[in-house]
């Protein structure tokens, strides 16, 4: 009889120890699942900005959260203006960005993958033929203030560079005559054209000067192995499914954005 009572409290002694290891690891699983993302997404439309409802909404606003949900995190997400966004991750005060690369972004963040490249193009009213930066030499060029887009056309000096605050900002100007042309990416410049009424007729052919990448920035104050692993297989995922670029298309299928550079 004690036998059998030994034997019974050792296999309850086994039992007992296999559900504290199992439920040890469901609450280590639910605590790396647990971590809240602080992202920050550009103040530009369409990429990050404020709706008719007064909600935040844009293309990389809903793609840096399907990036976050994928990956198995609860986020929050803030639009900030382009500058402060760069800022923000750098200090740690926000976990990731969606957006071009910088000096600061390079030497405070993790480059976790690319998302989505887009044409940098420059483009006037049809009376300007644009066929080189050559021909821009002497003309005002509006540009998106905080934003760097091409090398060879920031080392461009004979290039009057007009930086203005946003893209609608910039295309108002070009079509009251301010300014002859306006630089950014295709998206940035298209999307608003559509907003403001702009027709494809009242614009020029674009001068497409190079590609350039949203990438995902990941500050290197908060990052961890774990969250990068799982934010680069959540975007590979992604795009594999053309989700990415199903976001993309909801916001912009009047003009066509997917351009060769020459």
């Amino acid at each position: 009889m004690s036998c059998g009572m030994g034997l019974g409290a050792q296999t309850f002694k086994k039992r007992l120890r296999s559900l504290c290891v199992g439920l040890l690891s469901l609450l280590c699983l639910h605590g790396a699942g647990a971590k809240e993302l602080r992202i920050v997404t550009i103040e530009s439309a369409p990429f990050g900005f404020i709706g008719k409802d007064g909600k935040p909404t844009g293309m990389m606003y809903e793609i840096g959260n399907l990036i976050a949900t994928e990956a198995g995190f609860s986020y929050t997400n803030q639009i900030t203006p382009y500058a402060r966004s760069a800022h923000v991750v750098a200090r740690g005060d926000a976990d990731f960005v969606l957006r071009y690369r910088s000096a600061e972004l390079s030497s405070s963040a993790i480059p976790v993958a690319g998302v989505l490249s887009l044409p940098t193009i420059v483009v006037g009213k049809p009376s300007l033929k644009v066929r080189s930066l050559a021909d821009l030499r002497g003309k005002w060029v509006g540009t998106p203030r905080g934003g760097r887009f091409d090398d060879a056309f920031d080392a461009e000096t004979e290039i009057q560079k007009y930086q203005v605050s946003d893209y609608s900002q910039m295309l108002k100007m070009l079509m009251n005559d301010r300014i002859d042309a306006a630089l950014g990416s295709s998206i940035g410049l298209f999307y608003n054209a559509h907003q403001l009424g702009i027709k494809k007729e009242q614009l020029g052919k674009p001068l497409v000067l190079s590609t350039q990448t949203f990438e995902l920035h990941f500050s290197q104050k908060t990052a961890d192995e774990e969250t990068i692993a799982a934010l680069k297989g959540a975007v590979a995922r992604l795009k594999s499914r053309n989700d990415i670029r199903k976001v993309v298309d909801k916001y912009l299928n009047s003009f066509d954005w997917e351009m060769v550079s020459r």
